[in-house]
């Protein structure tokens, strides 16, 4: 866990100066029934409001995400929207998403360095291509 904190500090004449420092904490969790299972989620949605940032993880089929895509490529009319099942909602503050986007961009970084020696281009990896229906 990274925290930036800010302190006040003399400058001169007396006046205060503000400066940032990052501050690396070892944070452990503890679990709490069953929060140490993990939700398998394909799909993700954001949404923001009211200085809170909510996160919601879904999941659709395989299956009903392959009769899409091969009903769109045969120029079938489809729906427009196709039903998931909510796994988990997660509330959070617009301080908390910076830090989280911060941490999910160190992953992708490490992420891109293992891939790079075996000829794997991270972006277009993980880029969902034109014949995909969920974009």
């Amino acid at each position: 866990m990274s925290q930036n904190l800010a302190g006040q500090t003399p400058g001169a004449h007396g006046t205060a100066a503000t400066e940032s420092a990052s501050v690396q904490l070892a944070l452990r969790l503890r679990a709490s029934d069953n929060s140490d299972r993990p939700i398998v989620s394909n799909v993700s949605a954001v949404q923001a409001g009211s200085g809170m940032v909510l996160i919601d993880f879904g999941f659709v089929e395989q299956r009903t995400i392959e009769e899409m895509t091969r009903a769109m490529r045969a120029g079938q009319k489809t729906s427009d929207s196709i039903d998931g099942r909510l796994e988990c909602r997660v509330a959070m503050g617009l301080g908390d998403i910076a830090q989280l986007t911060r941490q999910l961009q160190q992953v992708l970084a490490a992420a891109s360095q293992q891939l790079a020696p075996v000829g794997i281009d991270l972006d277009s990896a993980i880029t969902p291509g034109p014949d995909t229906s969920l974009q």
